[in-house]
């Protein structure tokens, strides 16, 4: 089946995800308890109620109401943890607020509703850079964030509404991959800052920027502030793990390489939150960091800014800086900026610290300021009723228009990373589809997913309980094999095998994997590594779990050797967050490689689509696939990005940033500067070649230009055709160029089936200073590799 939504990721798309599948009755929201100031219930008469005084006012007032024994509490994200009690204010009407929704790449603390409607789970955070689309991503968000509104209005959540769901999104992953081993890859996204940055911008205005711009639709959380990317596992066996690990990085690396995906968010997205991480950067507890306070002056930062998980309590109990928690809770407030403490700490010290002199009660108001100030803006003290966003329900979950968006998404981000001739495949032939992710439904989504599936016709009475995850909560996932099946037709046969396990051996699985292959046309193998406890610790990637090795297991790299040395046709999709190793499948005269990442709900659909080139929206890779031998030479502690680490500086890749193939035939060429012309074909749908020529203007321009050396440049092409282009070395402070205004293409057919177009784009370029004697860099530092994207 074909899926085409036209120019799809541009503003009108924004309008037709918000547009889709309004609620037709208002539920009682009141009654739900999580508003304030009700008509009516006796409290609407405080000043802070008031829509007609100003904003900050209203605030204060409420401040000035709230009994200093109880701010603490308010300041805890999830109410203190042994009684659940999160803290409301009775007496003023005011109901209590939970902080720390997440959002990945799904509404992730969303239960189904009553009529079988589930969060959208997307593709996940790598495949989400490997689109390098923005608009796509920021639609994404867009339906994350109308989801989250519609389940926070219902009342649906994880564990049936014991615990609770705010508006505040915890995430996405901002933080960069400088290492393959990193056991949090699934969840973020690329390693180049400025297109990390971008990633940021489109999810902070997705989730935020609704229908209603007087209010925000759900408040972004960017995460981990800073250099978080180093869990346990790996660096395990020298004593350190994500709460006792100081990483040092120069003033230089932070500014020019951790610091741009988070100031991008900040600046431009206009994020109403950031997450301090567990680690410590230079000796000093990121969350007990005065670099936040500087940040929010710097980078006009007024939003909120939460803990890791109780990262105030590791200050003092893990990496020792402060004496007590008592200190720890006042540095963490008046220092790092710290207003929400996602832990106890704050609940059990930090009036202690008051009273010892470490902090004071304007600092704890300046906390509830800045957290207060977000539920006002959220639009949870004001009147409802002409607020569109109340309005939302189980109509606006799991849209087809969300669908059909998840499946594009997914279509955008698989990389065909080597094709000798063997894609698309035709319809009708004998498959076997093989490998332990061949028939795979829990590992195309990231882990950090709300439900994925409904309760299924045999689960237990009850509610359904995301807890309980098993198999059967992704049993409604279409898996590769289901998918490849389908579209290989009923004149075909399409066989599954799993051959083995992750990392272990099944009995007697060669063999069968070998004798279904060996009456095969075409072999198809899914192979990779997972999230979930499934394999052995040293391939494991997950939260809090580094990786050892970045190759395959040996026992799938074992099946892999076994079905080439064949010789038939083989295509190999890859499974995982973070890298794995490939050079043991290049340049092989019969394999065709595809790295899928975790693909999301749609993952299988997409592949199956992309393999038979039914659609061609491939993408291109997000960071370096390094040689497996990589490890060896490079510590997991080292943050020292200029040691030959990512493209920016020298990495010796097997696969390059930004590389990726299409089923179509393009180049890119100046004929004559500043015109490109970018010949492509259709692959897909057998149409005779045509030609698109775009012409670039420059205005604006505070120099002359000159142009750069390396050139990305992203074209849409279907009913409607559109083009997006832009021009950059990396993200700076200082723009040379501002953006040309963006101009649609208009194409016209002759009489010759040739397409041509000249179009206007927006040019962004982002000058780097000179990056000051660092290795290897002189004058222009950091300018991006060529990512050229086409797509029918």
């Amino acid at each position: 089946m074909r899926h085409s939504l036209g120019p799809l990721m541009s503003p009108v798309l924004l309008m037709l995800i918000l547009a889709a599948g309004l609620a037709t009755a208002q539920p009682s929201y009141y009654d739900a308890g999580v508003s304030a100031c009700v008509p009516g219930a006796g409290y609407d008469h405080f000043p802070f109620c008031n829509t007609s005084m100003p904003l900050a006012d209203r605030v204060h007032d409420l401040i000035s109401r709230i009994p200093d024994g109880v701010k603490p509490n308010l300041l805890t994200a999830r109410g203190h943890l042994k009684s659940r009690g999160r803290q409301a204010l009775p007496e003023l009407g005011v109901p209590s607020y939970y902080w720390g929704t997440n959002c990945i790449h799904s509404s992730m603390s969303a239960n189904c509703t009553k009529d079988g409607r589930c969060s959208t789970s997307f593709p996940s955070g790598p495949s989400w850079s490997a689109t390098f689309d923005r608009n796509v991503m920021r639609s994404m968000a867009a339906v994350v964030g109308r989801e989250t509104r519609a389940f926070f209005n219902l009342g649906n959540f994880t564990d049936n509404g014991r615990n609770g769901m705010g508006l505040d999104c915890w995430g996405p992953v901002a933080n960069i991959n400088r290492d393959p081993r990193w056991g949090r890859h699934g969840e973020g996204g690329t390693e180049d800052p400025f297109l990390m940055g971008q990633l940021g911008v489109a999810w902070t205005k997705g989730l935020q920027e609704g229908e209603d711009q007087r209010y925000i639709q759900v408040a972004v959380t960017i995460k981990h502030f800073d250099a978080n990317s180093l869990e346990g596992g790996a660096a395990a066996d020298q004593g350190y793990d994500r709460h006792n690990f100081s990483a040092n990085i120069s003033k230089y690396l932070l500014a020019d390489y951790y610091w741009p995906a988070f100031r991008a968010s900040i600046k431009l997205g206009k994020a109403k939150g950031v997450m301090c991480s567990y680690n410590s950067v230079n000796g000093i507890p990121v969350c007990l960091d005065p670099l936040m306070k500087a940040a929010r002056a710097a980078w006009g930062f007024d939003g909120y800014v939460t803990s890791d998980s109780d990262a105030v309590s590791d200050a003092w109990r893990r990496h020792h800086y402060v004496k007590s928690a008592a200190e720890a809770s006042c540095l963490a407030l008046k220092h790092g900026q710290c207003d929400i403490d996602s832990g106890n700490t704050y609940y059990d010290h930090l009036l202690e610290g008051v009273k010892a002199g470490h902090c004071s009660m304007e600092d704890i108001n300046r906390a509830l300021f800045n957290t207060l100030r977000l539920r006002f803006e959220l639009g949870l003290f004001d009147p409802i009723k002409d607020q569109p966003y109340w309005m939302l329900g189980q109509g606006d979950i799991g849209t087809d228009e969300a669908k059909e968006l998840n499946l594009i998404a997914a279509l955008e981000s698989l990389v065909l990373i080597s094709n000798p001739g063997i894609l698309p495949l035709k319809a009708g032939q004998r498959l076997a589809v093989l490998g332990p992710h061949g028939n795979a439904s829990m590992d195309l989504i990231q882990v950090d997913t709300g439900v994925v599936c409904p309760p299924s016709p045999s689960a237990h009475a009850g509610e359904w309980q995301a807890e309980a995850a098993d198999a059967g909560q992704f049993y409604c996932v279409r898996t590769p094999y289901q998918a490849i099946q389908e579209t290989n037709g009923k004149n075909g046969t399409t066989t599954y095998v799993r051959g083995c396990d992750l990392s272990d051996e099944l009995p007697g699985g060669f063999q069968q994997a070998l004798a279904a292959a060996k009456l095969a046309d075409v072999v198809i193998l899914g192979l990779g590594i997972s999230e979930r406890e499934t394999l052995d610790p040293k391939f494991m990637e997950r939260e809090a779990h580094d990786r050892d090795r970045i190759d395959l297991p040996p026992v799938q790299q074992q099946l892999a050797n076994y079905i080439i040395a064949l010789g038939k046709p083989t295509v190999i999709f890859l499974l995982n967050g973070g890298m794995v190793a490939v050079e043991d499948f290049m340049n092989k005269k019969n394999v065709a490689l595809i790295e899928a990442f975790y693909p999301g709900m749609e993952g299988a659909n997409a592949l199956a689509q992309s393999i038979f080139g039914i659609a061609n929206r491939w993408g291109r890779m997000p960071y370096t696939v390094y040689h497996s031998n990589w490890t060896k030479h490079n510590s997991m502690l080292d943050h020292d990005v200029t040691h030959q680490r990512t493209y920016r500086y020298g990495a010796d890749a097997v696969v390059p940033f930004g590389f990726g193939l299409s089923l179509s035939t393009f180049r890119l060429a100046f004929a004559s500067a500043p015109t490109a012309t970018l010949p492509l074909a259709y692959g897909s749908d057998g149409a005779v070649l045509e030609t698109v020529e775009v012409e670039i203007r420059f205005s604006e321009v505070h120099q002359k230009p000159r142009l750069p050396r390396n050139l990305h440049v992203g074209l849409t092409l279907a009913h409607v055709c559109r083009a997006n282009a832009s021009f950059s070395d990396e993200n700076s402070e200082f723009n040379m160029i501002r953006a040309c205004p963006f101009s649609d293409a208009h194409f016209e057919f002759r009489n010759a089936p040739i397409l041509r177009a000249t179009l206007g784009v927006p040019c962004e370029w982002h000058i780097m200073r000179p990056a000051g004697g660092a290795a290897g860099f002189g004058g222009w530092a950091g300018i991006l590799t060529s990512v050229l994207t086409v797509r029918p």
